[in-house]
């Protein structure tokens, strides 16, 4: 082995046992791990969920699929307890912080580095943010409720599930052409820009931690509402590839370089595969029964 490369050996080895796991590496390395823990208790159906036995068992044409539209809905309705609401929410919650934490990595990262003191205090501010800020995802879960019994009492006794099954390309395609221009909408693009700005220099307090919380997974929410409060339950909440797509779409418009024009983008693809489910009625390969045997 040659001086050079012996010398370049020795430096690779020597950054990487000298490396610093600083504030911000620390924080991007504490919301992937988390992030994981999310994704497991998701695929491993690990969350309550309300009814599933009864869905799986009792409903018209035999069984929902899991992946079905409305399928949570379905059963959380049947129950009907605050319990069952409770479940929902916490179902709904987890799955939102998998899908979410992907696209907040970069301004957790900012947060925590603008922190004007000393680490200890940059973290304790950095969970009273998360604290309120999952907290509203938790509860953006009564959106799709709300969807579910507007159906309901418009005389879809399945909510929605029952409509989407009635109505399929009605609405499956009404729902992206809304999603596409809700996409374009300036306040979309405005609420947007709030969220990927620079995060200044601060020196939050816990209770203004929690409040920034708030404000922040309200605009988030904001944002994400084509995509989660519109596309997520016509499409089935517990359809793994779907919430695999919709999180490479809301990571990627929140880059601060050309979010707006992804934003963008999504939205005129969204609006054109509307009009074309809408018009040309293609086979939607919505699965509607299984065949699975309980």
């Amino acid at each position: 082995m040659s001086f050079e490369n012996r010398e370049q050996n020795d430096f690779s080895l020597a950054s990487l046992t000298h490396m610093k796991l600083d504030r911000g590496t620390t924080v991007v390395v504490a919301m992937i791990l988390t992030d994981i823990v999310w994704w497991w208790l998701t695929w491993a159906g690990e969350t309550p969920m309300p009814g599933m036995m009864w869905v799986m068992k009792k409903a018209a044409d035999g069984m929902v699929p899991m992946a079905a539209p409305g399928f949570m809905e379905l059963g959380v309705f049947h129950v009907g307890t605050p319990q069952a609401i409770f479940g929902y929410v916490v179902m709904w919650g987890v799955m939102m912080w998998a899908m979410m934490h992907p696209a907040m990595t970069r301004f957790t990262r900012d947060y925590a580095k603008a922190y004007q003191g000393g680490p200890v205090g940059a973290a304790i501010t950095l969970v009273a943010f998360l604290v309120t800020y999952h907290l509203v995802w938790a509860l953006s879960a009564l959106l799709p409720l709300l969807w579910h019994g507007l159906l309901v009492l418009a005389g879809f006794e399945q909510g929605i599930f029952g409509f989407t099954r009635a109505f399929p390309h009605a609405s499956i395609g009404g729902i992206l052409v809304l999603c596409g221009i809700y996409q374009l909408t300036g306040f979309k693009g405005a609420m947007l820009r709030s969220c990927c700005a620079n995060v200044p220099l601060h020196s939050h307090t816990v209770p203004e931690a929690l409040r920034e919380g708030l404000s922040h997974g309200v605009r988030c929410c904001a944002i994400s509402f084509g995509v989660f409060f519109l596309v997520m339950p016509f499409f089935g909440e517990m359809n793994f590839f779907w919430m695999a797509m919709l999180t490479l779409v809301i990571t990627a418009e929140r880059l601060p370089s050309w979010g707006r024009e992804i934003a963008a983008a999504t939205g005129v693809a969204a609006l054109l595969a509307g009009l074309y489910v809408l018009f040309v009625q293609p086979d939607l390969g919505i699965t509607w029964v299984t065949s699975m045997s309980m």
